[in-house]
């Protein structure tokens, strides 16, 4: 009679366990210190039979596996009932696995116990929907990733266009001309993001219905600023950018949205584009701009202009994100003291 495999989750803080072979303890080591991972062990009589590894932004409903080795079906199959344990436990809505995952990460036969094609479709990634939760996109809104660290209002927007038309592809060009039309001139360490006055501004010129939520009426992202000089400029820039939007006769409401009001907007065929701060998903603060363009009962599919590759994300991780509405209300606030913003886009 075959020993029973036990499979354990390696704890966040955890240092790499003894007994994998060279190779696959290389490959391990890669994935230990990054943000949201998640990773399975399995053991037969105390030896290490199969490592699987999902990555997970902590704000969505979805795991990515992103490695799996297993020295027999066995133990894949256990691995795959560990996951789907953990997914339920997690409220887990859906499993993916990248187009850009090779055959030596996760081989054919471990994708089949997964539930996982290896075709991807046009969107880059094989998807499982998990407990019959299966959820379609209102409207295809193309992944578009930003190329700068400070063009995630622009790429929001380019998406947003191009979800209420597919022949307004984004592109560079169009990231940068909106960043140039939108931008608070200063960063941290460079240029700077954008603001949401001057976001609607550019949205109206390219014809859509506009409303902007602002819940405050003093300028905004100041400490990214490190100087009075520069500060006194933003304060600027962003007092005429209120100025024209407000001439532009931009429905603005000066008060912070209810999640309901995105809700109801994203589920009449408007699309949202609504900033966050990055510190749930990424483990550091910062302001972000994401759009939510579809919602099923509790849960909005977001598009996010950032993958963070050095935490080995791809596309997979950014596009068609399920999160929930809870989540994503706690997510949209921003600053101290905090504020929250939203645009929304109709035609």
């Amino acid at each position: 009679m075959t020993d029973s495999i036990d499979v354990t989750t390696l704890a966040a803080d955890a240092s790499l366990p003894s007994g994998l072979p060279e190779d696959i303890a290389g490959r391990l080591a890669l994935y230990l210190p990054v943000h949201g991972r998640k990773i399975l062990i399995a053991r037969r009589s105390g030896m290490i039979t199969g490592v699987l590894v999902v990555l997970h932004r902590p704000t969505a409903q979805m795991f990515r596996v992103a490695w799996m080795w297993a020295g027999d079906r066995e133990a894949s199959q256990a691995l795959a009932a560990k996951l789907e344990e953990l997914s339920a436990e997690a409220g887990i809505l859906s499993w993916r696995i990248a187009g850009e995952t090779t055959e030596s990460e996760i081989a054919d036969d471990m994708r089949l116990v997964l539930g996982l094609p290896r075709d991807t479709g046009k969107r880059g990634y094989s998807e499982r929907w998990l407990a019959n939760h299966g959820m379609r996109a209102k409207r295809e809104v193309p992944l578009y990733a930003q190329t700068t660290e400070f063009t995630c209002g622009p790429c929001s927007l380019a998406m947003s266009f191009a979800g209420f038309d597919p022949g307004r592809v984004p592109d560079r060009h169009l990231e940068i001309a909106l960043w140039r039309e939108a931008t608070t001139v200063f960063g941290l360490t460079g240029p700077g993001g954008c603001d949401p006055y001057a976001m609607a501004l550019a949205a109206a010129r390219r014809g859509h219905e506009t409303k902007l939520f602002m819940s405050t009426d003093e300028p905004v992202l100041l400490d990214r600023g490190n100087t009075e000089a520069k500060r006194d400029l933003m304060r600027f820039v962003q007092a005429d950018f209120k100025a024209r939007a407000s001439a532009a006769e931009i429905a603005i409401e000066k008060r912070a949205f209810d999640i309901a009001e995105i809700r109801d907007a994203v589920a009449g065929g408007a699309i949202a584009v609504v900033l966050i701060d990055q510190m749930e998903t990424h483990g550091h603060t910062a302001p972000h701009w994401v759009v939510a363009h579809s919602v099923k009962d509790d849960v909005f599919l977001i598009n996010d202009p950032w993958i963070d590759r050095a935490s080995f994300e791809t596309g997979a991780e950014a596009h068609d994100l399920p999160v929930r509405l809870s989540v994503l209300d706690r997510m949209a606030w921003y600053g101290e003291p905090r504020y929250r913003s939203a645009i929304v886009l109709s035609v």
